[in-house]
């Protein structure tokens, strides 16, 4: 069914051109599920630098551009993908055109596949599988979702934890009593998905905290052989 899935996000300072963009949508796109979510306020530039990471050269430039109220995320499946270099031009020309509709850069795309999965992951926890399993219809009302990004400020539990971790793609996972070990192609990332902290005071450098039921649970993160 799917040709290339994306995603697009429309910040709360665009959404006064809501229905005009939702229509352009649907005109070039077929919309698989949308979200409404609500991020709590004083925790909102913390999730927008995890959110783009080294992308964003200021994270409090970017939320007072675009606002911290509930914002929507709306899925969508191209049937008739335009692919060079990786990237779907389709989709490329659609936030263009959106960001000229809004007059400002207050929506966001994916470029990229993987990067259209991880903000899908990021934002509500599910993968592409998920959502395609498990989509609702009709897909006219978003579904309304009062959540930061999965683990800010804390993972909920360990559950939730594993469940995540075990969605990101080049990721092995290992648990002996109580030490917890990731193996990974890019350890930066990966901190950044998985809201990790350098541990301060350690000689070794895969030493990392991870915040855990609003505990700090120690991880030794290293990278793939073959990327040292």
């Amino acid at each position: 069914m799917a040709n290339d899935l994306n995603l697009f996000v429309l910040w709360a300072n665009g959404r006064h051109k809501e229905t005009e963009i939702i229509n352009d949508i649907n005109r070039h796109f077929e919309i698989l599920q949308s979200f409404e979510i609500t991020w709590t306020p004083k925790l909102f530039t913390r999730n927008l630098s995890r959110f783009y990471g080294k992308k964003l050269p200021s994270a409090v430039k970017k939320k007072r551009l675009c606002g911290t109220g509930s914002f929507l995320v709306i899925c969508v499946n191209d049937t008739q993908p335009r692919i060079h270099n990786g990237k779907n031009l389709n989709i490329i020309a659609a936030k263009a055109r959106y960001r000229q509709i809004i007059g400002s850069n207050c929506i966001h795309a994916g470029d990229l596949q993987p990067e259209a999965e991880e903000n899908l992951l990021f934002l509500t926890g599910l993968n592409w599988q998920d959502l395609l399993s498990s989509r609702q219809q009709p897909t006219r009302r978003p579904i309304k979702l009062y959540q930061d990004l999965c683990g800010t400020p804390s993972w909920l539990d360990e559950e939730q934890f594993e469940q995540f971790l075990r969605k990101l793609p080049n990721i092995r996972f290992s648990r002996n009593a109580d030490e917890f070990k990731i193996l990974t192609d890019d350890r930066h990332q990966t901190c950044r998905l998985l809201n990790a902290s350098k541990k301060i005071f350690s000689w070794h450098r895969d030493c990392y905290t991870i915040p855990i039921r609003g505990k700090n649970i120690k991880f030794r993160i290293n990278e793939s052989p073959q990327t040292e």
